[in-house]
């Protein structure tokens, strides 16, 4: 059967209930107020506003340029050290490289028979073998 309308939630908010895949707008915002209101009411319900004076705004601003500065030389730094490990490792790629192409090199030259090997086209060797037997005997 059919759910009835008195089945479906009355609440604006939505049913997490059915496990939406895809949570609405309204539904985010529902949630964005409620974290709102969670926040507001964990605060302290102090009814005067606080005031900083211009000094706890320079020391607070220089503990910020102070800390932003350490990290920035660290990430620098850092930065160096990756472009260095970098730089090697291409070096390494580079003689790598080299290397394969020299073994391939010779594994190419290594297969190919030599000028000595190759039969003469139309004969095998035995053919000629006998052939210089033949040329020893007569003389």
């Amino acid at each position: 059967a059919l759910p009835t309308v008195a089945d479906e939630p009355a609440s604006p908010v939505r049913d997490d209930s059915q496990g939406e895949a895809c949570p609405t707008d309204s539904g985010f915002i529902v949630d964005q107020e409620r974290a709102t209101i969670a926040k507001s009411s964990t605060l302290p319900h102090d009814s005067a506003p606080r005031v900083t004076s211009p000094a706890d705004d320079e020391g607070s601003m220089q503990q910020n340029i102070s800390a932003l500065t350490a990290l920035c030389t660290s990430l620098q730094r850092q930065y160096s050290e990756l472009m260095s490990k970098f730089q090697a490792q291409e070096e390494e790629i580079g003689r790598l490289k080299e290397r394969v192409q020299v073994l391939e090199d010779r594994e190419a030259a290594a297969s190919k028979p030599s000028g000595e090997d190759v039969p003469i086209k139309g004969r095998s060797n035995n053919e000629g073998e006998a052939a210089a037997e033949r040329i020893s005997n007569d003389s």
